[in-house]
């Protein structure tokens, strides 16, 4: 079997933000109602001279998403943790306004239990909001006059929550995008671009086209939350999304030897199931793709696998699919107390790493008496995950957003805001930079987080009050708070229990090593579906914390920078495309007796090399036909294996 064409993917800086900046028509109308949405807030801000003013339109950002109901979900969600917030900071001012000893024990618990609480519960994005901004506002106690007033401000803060939301929920009710229309619209658009990377597999990035496919999935979940009636497809498009992701799979790793014609025929059949797509539901349909002629035999098992996942795909596209067999699923078991709690320790020693970060920073502005740097514990807050790797990329973004937006709000408090004389210039003004910045801030999680910084910097560098500003150091001291708060993540997340990103990903990469050894050996239809979704999942996981471990390694592995630390990457997307293949093949191919056998050991071998054991030698297909497809797969199986136990 040839090679499979790879496409060159173009690194470097220029590449990642051609990527990343993109323009298309979704996208536009976000930032439009994000530069509106800020504009107003400002203006009904200085107007009636609400507190906080920069905060004010900087949660604008924090709300909006793409979507009605994610704008709609986060900001219910946030004005909820506030006022949570809210209430618990009040009470503890009955403990620790008149005890500072108090102080620190209730901040440290306070964080502890909502970095905790928000990987463990389903309210996660709640919880951690309510425990930054409970955290936030007990820090206020140490520069306050009296407690009244701190008590008054903190009161203010949801108001200064209750504006931005009220404002961009009602901006979104009247011209958001519906969940529906969006998520139809993406469909029908990665459909066409899937046909198009069958037909041509140097016109896209089959990684960022899996990627899109999966956050589609979980677009689709919010569309049946917003329309009940669409219900009725539900079950529906999750078949479709998941062999969708199983033709990228198997078209991926598609060998030069599938020809020009073969290709066309392929991608023909994937544009016809787009159009009963739309047709279904009603949307309009572009005629111009017409039926290429059909090839005559598949010559490829991965051209074979392929025709039959596409086969299928157009049956469930037009509705023409026999329905699921009915059977009982077995419900999950639960975990073993010593898994849950293993999993849990994981959770624990993160919320500790924060909560010594948090606490570190605290003392550090505490003991210089410099209150301006308060921002090294957001840092804390905002910058921690998991893994080192992320949390380097987290903090590498924040540094960098701060100090452009730091720039822009220098030059503009210089040269611009002198010749400002009404709110409305000031608006204008505040108008451009929020285009700017939510321009990358809508772009993906690789550099989305430099432009939300960018717009707070500057945010906190312009909105000083209800005058112009003319002082600078207020800049100087949020950057200072940004780098005193990324050095404390940086020591306690590199010292205590360090978690390397490419650890992470090679974990994920032996669970899908272990879980394509299951599938091999797979009977029943829905496990099969699933599994295979699962392992796509799995697979665009890792690939994010492979990319995330190139920040860590200067810090972990010092010694390895010459070194590449990652082909097991490679390996395992072939071996998953491999497996594909064999199992669709299965299901088309009267099997033998000594079928099972070969894919007992095949599974063995997998399985073995999920845990880095010593694999036996594979054992050939004595009683198999050399001249049948499933036969040339499973061959080809084999020898991805064998390379693979040499690489990884």
């Amino acid at each position: 079997m040839q090679a499979p064409i790879e496409l060159p993917y173009r690194m470097g800086l220029t590449g990642l933000l051609q990527r990343e900046l993109a323009l298309n028509d979704t996208r536009i109308r976000t930032m439009v109602r994000i530069t509106v949405c800020t504009a107003i807030v400002v203006a009904i801000a200085m107007v009636f001279q609400i507190p906080l003013p920069a905060y004010v339109a900087y949660l604008v950002f924090l709300v909006s998403h793409e979507d009605a109901a994610s704008t709609l979900v986060s900001s219910v969600g946030g004005l909820v943790a506030v006022t949570v917030a809210v209430a618990a900071s009040l009470l503890f001012y009955v403990f620790d306004a008149s005890e500072p000893a108090l102080r620190i024990p209730l901040l440290a618990f306070s964080t502890l239990a909502g970095t905790y609480l928000a990987r463990t519960s389903p309210l996660g994005p709640i919880v951690f909001l309510a425990g930054f901004v409970l955290v936030l506002s007990q820090t206020l106690l140490d520069d306050v006059p009296t407690t009244e007033f701190v008590t008054h401000s903190v009161l203010w803060l949801w108001v200064v929550v209750a504006l931005p939301v009220g404002v961009t929920v009602l901006a979104n009710l009247l011209a958001g995008e519906s969940p529906v229309a969006l998520a139809r619209k993406r469909a029908a658009q990665l459909m066409d671009a899937v046909a198009s990377y069958i037909e041509n597999p140097y016109s896209a990035n089959p990684s960022q086209l899996r990627d899109e496919l999966l956050s589609l999935s979980q677009l689709k979940n919010k569309a049946f939350l917003w329309n009940k009636q669409i219900k009725t497809f539900a079950q529906e498009d999750n078949r479709l999304i998941a062999i969708l992701l199983e033709v990228l799979q198997i078209a991926r790793h598609l060998p030069t030897s599938v020809s020009l014609d073969a290709r066309r025929s392929l991608a023909a059949t994937l544009r016809q199931s787009r159009n009963h797509f739309l047709k279904r539901r009603g949307l309009t349909v572009d005629t111009q793709n017409g039926e290429f002629g059909l090839v005559s035999a598949d010559t490829d098992p991965a051209q074979a696998a392929l025709r039959g996942t596409l086969k299928q795909l157009l049956e469930e596209a037009s509705g023409n699919a026999p329905a699921p067999a009915s059977h009982q699923s077995t419900p999950h078991p639960k975990r073993p107390l010593a898994e849950a709690a293993l999993t849990n320790r994981l959770h624990a020693r993160f919320a500790f790493k924060v909560m010594c970060a948090v606490l570190a920073s605290y003392a550090t502005y505490t003991l210089l008496d410099w209150p301006g740097i308060r921002t090294a514990v957001t840092t804390c807050f905002f910058v921690s995950l998991t893994t080192v790797g992320e949390s380097v990329h987290k903090l590498t973004l924040r540094l960098s957003g701060a100090a452009i937006g730091g720039l822009l709000a220098g030059l503009c408090i210089a040269f611009v805001l002198p010749s400002l004389t009404d709110i409305g210039q000031l608006c204008l003004l505040v108008a451009a930079v929020s285009a700017f910045c939510a321009w990358i801030s809508t772009s993906s999680e690789t550099i989305a987080y430099a432009g939300m910084q960018i717009a707070f910097a500057f945010f906190l560098g312009v909105l000083q009050g209800y005058s112009p500003a003319n002082d600078l150091t207020a800049l100087r001291d949020r950057l200072v708070g940004i780098v005193i708060g990324n050095i404390w993540i940086t020591i306690f997340f590199t010292t205590l229990w360090p978690v390397s990103s490419l650890g992470e990903a090679r974990d994920k990469w032996a669970s899908i090593l272990k879980q394509l050894g299951e599938l091999l050996i797979a009977k029943d239809e829905a496990t099969v579906t699933s599994m295979k979704e699962e392992v796509c999942k799995k697979a665009s996981e890792a690939a994010a914390l492979n990319a995330r471990g190139l920040f860590e390694r200067r810090l972990l592995s010092p010694g390895n920078q010459s070194e590449h630390p990652t082909p097991e990457a490679h390996r395992v997307e072939r071996l998953a495309s491999a497996v594909f293949v064999v199992v669709r093949l299965k299901e088309s191919t009267a099997l033998l007796s000594s079928d099972d056998a070969v894919d007992e050991l095949a599974s063995q071998r997998l399985v073995a090399l999920s845990k880095g054991a010593e694999i036996d030698a594979p054992g050939g297909h004595l009683d198999s036909n050399p001249s049948t497809l499933l036969y040339q797969a499973r061959r080809h199986l084999d020898e991805e294996i064998d390379h693979a136990s040499r690489t990884i």
